[in-house]
């Protein structure tokens, strides 16, 4: 990476054309055929989820527009983009294992989370059509993480554990993409962390709604914090969540975080979907989310990396500054 190489990393996009085509227009970036142009020494940097809208938020051919507008980029070498979870996802909906079945199950949840890519790509069922020929292929070469040295980029969690364990992994590879639909499986438990986060149980018969109404009893907690033993699931949550109880965290929960050095180089994550009114601060001096909600209500987030070791926020760009 030359040093004078400034990166625009940008949150979870969730086929939000509308928004990125706003926030790309704030960055400096000019349109051009499908992507973005950059300014001189400024490079792209996507954290994964550029599909999938949420139910009731749909952009007609939102998806497809956004998905040929980060190629286009990454083909020229004006960007890079990481694997999100619904990557992940859409990869396995969309393929089977040996017995036949589809390695994502196609049932009413699955299918509402998908609709919106569904929508955009008429013949995603078709082997010959632009899904299966264009998009599956390129999804599948999306790396899980990247480290550049001063700063470092996931999806949703940075696990020195997990990513040392499919370190030099692809999911072109048939055996491995294989070996990660499951997350019962050392490779799909790694990929579910970096990719998915790391989920805490709530104690026995505790339950809540998430924001999508599923009853869940876990939590994704803050994994870059090492939680003092007296801490209870509402301060552990990440997002803050209102619903989540106070009860003790159980000991051996703790034995999944991973923590994040504080001298460590800034770490830059999306997935967590922050509420929309979330200020544009970091979560703590080397670690942000950058998923400001712009699936739902909120803005399409990018901070602008320049080589500093501590997060500024009035380094942020928000797709909704007037």
């Amino acid at each position: 990476m030359k040093n004078e190489m400034h990166y625009d990393i940008i949150g979870d996009v969730h086929g939000r054309f509308d928004k990125l085509t706003l926030l790309m227009d704030r960055l400096g970036y000019r349109k051009e055929g499908d992507g973005f142009i950059p300014l001189a020494g400024h490079h792209a940097l996507f954290l994964g989820d550029l599909i999938d809208p949420k139910p009731g938020h749909p952009v007609p051919g939102g998806v497809r527009a956004t998905l040929r507008a980060v190629k286009a980029m990454c083909d020229r070498g004006d960007s890079l983009c990481l694997m999100g979870n619904h990557e992940l996802n859409a990869l396995y909906f969309h393929s089977k294992g040996p017995d036949g079945k589809w390695l994502r199950v196609r049932g009413s949840k699955n299918i509402a989370m998908h609709q919106g890519t569904l929508d955009d790509f008429p013949d995603h069922d078709d082997p010959a059509g632009e899904w299966h020929q264009v998009w599956m292929p390129w999804m599948k070469r999306l790396p899980f993480h990247i480290d550049f040295g001063g700063f470092r980029a996931v999806h949703a969690t940075w696990h020195e554990g997990m990513i040392d364990r499919i370190a030099g992994r692809s999911l072109e590879c048939p055996e491995f993409f294989l070996g990660a639909s499951s997350k019962h499986t050392a490779e799909g438990e790694a990929v579910e962390i970096l990719l998915k986060g790391v989920e805490v149980e709530l104690p026995d018969g505790v339950r809540f709604r998430d924001h999508t109404g599923a009853s869940r009893g876990n939590i994704r907690a803050r994994w870059w914090e090492l939680p003092d033993p007296d801490i209870g699931y509402d301060q552990l949550v990440f997002p803050h969540d209102p619903a989540i109880p106070s009860d003790p965290v159980r000991p051996e929960s703790f034995e999944q975080i991973p923590g994040y050095p504080i001298d460590a180089p800034p770490v830059f994550f999306g997935h967590y979907l922050k509420p929309a009114e979330s200020p544009l601060t970091p979560e703590r001096h080397n670690v942000a989310c950058l998923d400001h909600a712009a699936a739902k209500g909120g803005p399409l987030v990018a901070y602008r990396w320049k080589g500093e070791a501590v997060i500024n926020s009035q380094h942020y760009v928000s797709s909704h500054e007037n």
